[in-house]
């Protein structure tokens, strides 16, 4: 992982979506709504990654929390990253709905030479998710390393059970 500085450019879509309930009070819906599985490729180090996710709904009009556990193999390094993540959800488009937050968590890599570390985490998050039959849903994201203790990029997908 190659050092970095964030940005303060970088985060203020974070700081907004993290404003959101002040503007939104009276329209939080937060509770367990579902679980899923997620799976994809991370950018130095190199990883496959997969994990798990809960839905606990929005604390905000269209503002979601969704935290994971991700769990990454590869580039001669294990890595286990906490996330709690937080999404604006355009609720307008149909069928294909984009989002776009952030994720703070803790991040342990275990090199294979020995040397673990545990870090704190910041990431930019984007992606779009459909609904599928059965109450069930799908999503691509995206998602930037904001500091030097997490991958630089990581693509995956999704599937949250409700």
């Amino acid at each position: 992982m190659k050092a970095r500085i964030a940005s303060p450019l970088l985060l203020l879509p974070l700081l907004a979506v993290l404003s959101t309930p002040v503007l939104a009070q009276g329209t939080a819906h937060i509770g367990y709504r579902g679980w899923g599985v997620r799976a994809g490729l991370s950018s130095n180090p190199d990883q496959f990654y997969g994990g798990f996710h809960w839905d606990m709904g929005e604390f905000a009009r269209n503002v979601r929390f969704r935290p994971s556990v991700e769990f990454g193999f590869g580039d001669h390094v294990t890595v286990v990253q906490a996330n709690a993540e937080v999404h604006y959800v355009f609720s307008k488009v149909q069928v294909w709905k984009p989002y776009v937050g952030g994720s703070g968590g803790v991040i342990y890599a275990d090199p294979d030479n020995g040397g673990s570390e545990t870090d704190l985490s910041l990431m930019g998050v984007g992606g779009v998710e459909t609904k599928l039959k059965s109450a069930t849903s799908f999503f691509i994201e995206g998602k930037v390393g904001l500091t030097n203790n997490e991958p630089d990029f990581k693509a995956g997908v999704g599937w949250t059970w409700k």
